[in-house]
């Protein structure tokens, strides 16, 4: 009965996490494919979710994973299987984009040392649109605790 009550409490998880992914991802998706017929300098959606029809469509993805849980409600326990799946791309897309702004700030310091001035607007508005600010990366930290739940309680169901 423990089991049921936490397998709820990571279905909604899911369902949340895979709204907002699926949210964000339509805005950047759908801001991405404005851009290409009006081009708009620094486009986004209120200075967190640029224009990217790519990483639009990847948290698109990441969101159907996510919501495709739902069946977990019914007993399909093979549904845990969306949302590994979810945390992988999840996991995947936060630490690239991570990468990202780490490697602009690389390149701000590699200028700083050649002789132009420290800037920090690498942090906030690098080559990936919005910087740190990047909705895949706060959804990744997000998404860990989620990683913790389900594995832990596939271990759990494996043992028993």
């Amino acid at each position: 009965m423990k089991q049921k009550a936490e397998e709820k409490h990571i279905v909604t998880y899911a369902i949340i996490l895979g709204f907002i992914y699926t949210v964000f991802g339509a805005v950047e998706f759908t801001l991405g494919i404005y851009n290409l017929f009006t081009p708009i300098d620094n486009a986004s959606f209120l200075g967190v979710a640029p224009a990217d029809v790519f990483g639009g469509f990847a948290a698109l993805v990441i969101g159907a994973s996510y919501l495709s849980a739902m069946s977990l409600l019914k007993g399909v326990r093979e549904s845990l299987g969306f949302i590994l799946v979810g945390m992988l791309l999840s996991a995947v897309y936060g630490v690239i984009y991570l990468l990202i702004v780490c490697a602009d700030g690389f390149r701000a310091l590699l200028a700083s040392l050649e002789g132009e001035a420290w800037t920090w607007e690498w942090l906030m508005r690098g080559s990936a649109g919005t910087g740190f600010l990047r909705p895949e990366i706060w959804l990744f930290f997000i998404s860990l605790p989620l990683a913790y739940l389900t594995l832990r309680t596939l271990r759990q169901s494996d043992k028993t």
